[in-house]
């Protein structure tokens, strides 16, 4: 006679995404790794399901790039050698080698390599990956053995996962963006997003969820609009302040923070060809800092500019930077690397793009310019203007303390009505 099964102590609880959500490593990743925190700071039996195929390197350690304890992280398509997990899923394993060449060979080497990835796909964007019907088969039987109480899943793209789950759990989609909003946007400058999303589509995807959770108020009005009778919970990525390193003394430095997605390249490229010289016929010392993988694709020698790659630790930089900029003009959605500089006690020029999501205040810390003339007078101006800056830059410090941690899992826990 086989023993009974004894209750579970605690509920279960598993977040389901693409790729290990590595903080620091993009705006999307330190999202994602916020919910990480939150379900290893409740009560929860937590697991992460990664659904791939976007994995770090064709070995790697799951533990010790999350800093993560008590989570249990689950990776179909890897074999587990102690605390290292081995790739064997074949497009796992390309997918893999790829980011661990781009990640280690660095300079000119990555370049060609990004160069050439981007030219392989004809330049085509892609804003997510559904799951496949073999990716359902293999996620399938882990969600059965898991038995959890709520699923949190990573964006639209892995909303098939919900047919496949037991009634009684509780389903919360981390929408990150409203995509529909995102294809058009990318249209509008001529950029082609894959897979294409329209608000039909969008909406029946959001259909299967039982909380919807938006990045900003923004998006959570435009969801509401798609699905008007769901629950909707607006959940800004959060960020604490960071300490400021004492400023050095001589050189006029600006900072650009991002990833090589395609807006991103876009938004710095505008800057480079149609802001930067008008700032450089005035101000010849000044320099910008450009860092991230946004540097993949631009040659080093730009007059002024600094290619720095990925960097592990922005403050160095942060501490030598008069401001930001964020000259994206393609996306939707709130753009993390904001909160970043302000986490720094940095203020941004940006534009309409770049400040969607963030509430306009009184002491905002923000500039917006659509137009490269004007983008170039506010450069000129603020960094002509240390008094400006320093007013500014105590904005920036008040600012971000509408994103700190514990208001973000305040409002997570009213997500789950805990």
């Amino acid at each position: 006679m086989s023993a009974p099964k004894t209750e579970r102590l605690r509920p279960v609880a598993v977040f389901l995404c693409e790729d290990l959500p590595v903080p620091g490593l993009n705006g999307y990743s330190t999202y994602n790794h916020a919910f990480v925190k939150y379900l290893e700071s409740r009560e929860f039996e937590a697991h992460l399901v990664i659904s791939g195929p976007r994995l770090p390197a064709p070995i790697f350690r799951p533990r010790r790039r999350l800093g993560c304890t008590r989570l249990q992280i689950h990776v179909p398509g890897t074999v587990r050698l102690g605390e290292w997990r081995l790739v064997t899923h074949p497009r796992a394993l390309i997918r893999s080698v790829y980011r661990w060449l781009l990640d280690s060979v660095g300079g000119a080497w990555a370049r060609r390599l990004a160069n050439w990835r981007g030219a392989s796909q004809s330049k085509a964007v892609f804003i997510g990956r559904c799951l496949s019907e073999p990716d359902l088969r293999r996620l399938a039987p882990l969600f059965a053995r898991l038995a959890p109480h709520y699923v949190f899943v990573d964006t639209i793209f892995r909303a098939r996962i919900v047919n496949w789950l037991p009634n009684r759990t509780r389903t919360l989609l981390i929408a990150h963006d409203v995509f529909y909003k995102r294809c058009q946007s990318l249209e509008a400058r001529g950029i082609t997003a894959v897979p294409p999303v329209t608000p039909e589509q969008e909406q029946a995807m959001l259909g299967g969820f039982d909380v919807l959770l938006a990045i900003s108020d923004e998006d959570a009005l435009d969801l509401g609009n798609l699905m008007p009778i769901a629950k909707i919970v607006a959940l800004p990525a959060p960020v604490d302040a960071r300490p400021i390193k004492p400023r050095g003394a001589s050189e006029s430095r600006i900072l650009y923070l991002g990833s090589h997605a395609p807006h991103n390249v876009d938004g710095l490229r505008w800057f480079l060809e149609n802001v930067w010289p008008r700032v450089r016929e005035v101000r010849n010392d000044f320099i910008l800092d450009v860092a991230g993988e946004a540097c993949l694709a631009f040659t080093p020698g730009i007059p002024g500019v600094v290619l720095h790659g990925r960097v592990q630790d922005l403050s160095e930089l942060a501490a030598t930077a008069l401001f930001a900029i964020n000259p994206v003009r393609a996306g939707s959605g709130m753009k993390i690397k904001m909160l970043d500089y302000f986490a720094f006690g940095l203020p941004c020029i940006t534009t309409s793009v770049g400040a969607a999501g963030f509430p306009p205040t009184d002491d905002s810390p923000l500039e917006i310019c659509d137009d490269a003339v004007d983008f170039a007078a506010a450069v000129l101006q603020w960094g002509g203007d240390q008094a400006l800056r320093e007013h500014l830059r105590k904005n920036a410090r008040r600012y971000v303390e509408r994103f700190s941690i514990d208001a973000f899992f305040a409002r997570l826990d009213t997500a789950l009505d805990r």
